[in-house]
């Protein structure tokens, strides 16, 4: 068997974005240890080859684990909905921030040459104007959630001053194969495509105007992929962004055209914390990377749905 390229920790590994990562981890040769208390996560989303451990983060019980230290570090774990923030501010602490402090602690403490990766999000900046939003602006967001964010992201500024290589990936609104769509408080796409494949309708909480921007998540994995052993992502905070915004109408007309039947559309409230428009600035990441991936919203939203379709979700 060939020695593996390294070893890789990958926390929130049953979940849809970190258990894309593992398994792309995987492929291309890596140990992968993932950690994930099985909140959210679903079991079918972690990959064959790595270690799972039930863990949750927010807790420190799993320090053992990096007796044998780690060359690379995704902190994926955590809630990633506005709306259970407030819901359960406590556990969005918990899972948000103080999972992050405990990880940089160890990380600093066993294996301080690993490179640690921190999903952030784009709730940081707030919804206010102007747009697109570019990483030098100010952090307005006013969510619970976006506090915890900012705070994880503060936090890593501290352990990057003591010499960790930390980067923090303000993740806009991704989306693909993978999605739980059993959970409807988290990933707008998810929610609209699993209410109009199971119930033929779609509950709108807020206005049909709002605007997103949404990534595919095999754009992300490429530009994860070219960020790892880049120098020039240390110590910063980047945009993961596809820089153009859609409106809800349009994800909604995309669904609908796609599967190729009537959808009802019902308007119920809004969520706490929502924002009515964000876009993103993507020079940054295209000029670290040196790339530019993009696949467009209704090619990703449809591959979305023939890989449910087909039982190929979690692949």
């Amino acid at each position: 068997m060939d020695k593996p390229k390294g070893r890789a920790l990958v926390t929130g590994g049953a979940g849809f974005i970190a258990g894309h990562i593992a398994r792309d981890l995987i492929n291309r040769g890596w140990e992968v240890v993932i950690l994930d208390n099985l909140r959210t996560g679903n079991k079918e989303n972690i990959p064959l080859g790595s270690t799972f451990l039930e863990v949750d983060v927010g807790k420190n019980e799993y320090e053992n684990i990096f007796e044998n230290p780690f060359d690379l570090v995704y902190h994926f774990a955590g809630q990633s909905s506005v709306e259970i923030s407030y819901a359960d501010p406590i556990y969005d602490i918990e899972t948000n921030v103080k999972s992050t402090l405990i990880l940089l602690k160890h990380v600093e403490k066993y294996c301080p040459q690993a490179h640690f990766i921190y999903a952030s999000s784009m709730s940081v900046y707030g919804g206010f104007e102007p747009m697109p939003k570019k990483e030098t602006m100010t952090l307005d967001g006013e969510n619970f959630y976006a506090i915890g964010k900012k705070a994880s992201e503060e936090y890593m500024k501290i352990y990057s001053k003591k010499g960790l290589k930390t980067t923090a990936i303000r993740l806009f609104n991704i989306y693909g194969p993978g999605q739980n769509l059993a959970n409807l408080s988290q990933g707008m796409v998810s929610i609209y495509v699993a209410q109009a494949i199971k119930n033929s309708k779609i509950v709108i909480k807020g206005s049909l105007k709002r605007t997103r921007d949404f990534v595919y998540i095999y754009d992300v994995i490429n530009y994860l992929r070219k960020i790892e052993n880049n120098k020039n992502s240390f110590s910063k905070a980047i945009n993961l962004c596809s820089g153009e915004e859609f409106t809800v109408e349009v994800v909604v007309d995309h669904i609908r055209n796609i599967l190729n039947k009537n959808i009802e559309i019902i308007s119920s409230g809004s969520t706490p914390g929502d924002i009515s428009r964000m876009v993103g600035d993507n020079s940054l990441i295209k000029e670290i990377t040196g790339s530019h991936f993009h696949t467009s919203l209704y090619d990703g939203i449809a591959e979305m749905i023939k890989r449910y379709n087909e039982d190929k979700y979690y692949k």
